[in-house]
């Protein structure tokens, strides 16, 4: 059976090569190409997709606004949003509403087959130009620790540090030789501990913190 994709996007020439791309897997089905925010809530509720990818800027409805009001209707659909902005706030935001991809449109063609992969899995998936930047931006600051860090054990603090890093659990098992089981209960402890709540929660803790 097809994976049902909707996606949305202003512009034409841009819609057709995204679909065209996306189709290019024979697993993939673009059930619905809508040209601004509002057409793709609408649409997302009739045809319930399993993906829905958005551009962030677009008339009547922006992609944040329709990524709230989709999930809203069904948080079991998994959103990725596209931008042509490399910016820390809009990303957040976007981790904040329960987002789980978010791709540069400079890199949609290598990226989006990736991201519609990882999400699917229920992995989060940040195109790794965007990574870099925001790593970018992350070491030329301060770096504060507050009360609540004080509360995780070294190896928690070590694991947040490779989730600030944008590393997934597979590769923090990996790299710390333990089951991604042991990770995701030192996730769920420090979600716990830190009294995080909502999708991503723990991610943007991680990269706002560390």
């Amino acid at each position: 059976m097809s994976i049902k994709i909707i996606i949305a996007d202003d512009h034409p020439i841009f819609l057709t090569g995204l679909k065209e791309v996306i189709e290019y897997e024979k697993q993939y089905e673009v059930i619905f190409s809508a040209k601004n925010g509002e057409e793709a809530v609408r649409m997302s509720e009739q045809l319930q997709p399993d993906v829905v990818i958005l551009d962030i800027d677009m008339p009547v409805m922006n992609g944040l606004t329709a990524a709230t009001e989709i999930l809203r209707q069904n948080n079991s659909i998994q959103v990725i949003l596209l931008t042509m902005h490399k910016v820390k706030d809009a990303f957040l935001h976007a981790l904040e509403l329960g987002v789980s991809g978010y791709v540069l449109k400079e890199n949609a063609v290598t990226d989006i087959i990736n991201s519609i992969q990882s999400v699917l899995k229920g992995q989060s998936y940040i195109s790794p130009e965007m990574s870099s930047f925001l790593l970018h931006l992350k070491r030329n600051r301060m770096q504060t620790i507050d009360e609540q860090l004080k509360s995780l054990t070294p190896a928690e603090q070590k694991i947040l540090k490779m989730i600030g890093s944008y590393k997934s659990t597979k590769e923090i098992a990996d790299e710390l030789f333990i089951s991604e089981k042991t990770v995701s209960n030192h996730r769920m402890n420090m979600t716990k501990k830190l009294n995080l709540t909502g999708k991503n929660a723990l991610l943007r803790f991680a990269i706002e913190q560390l």
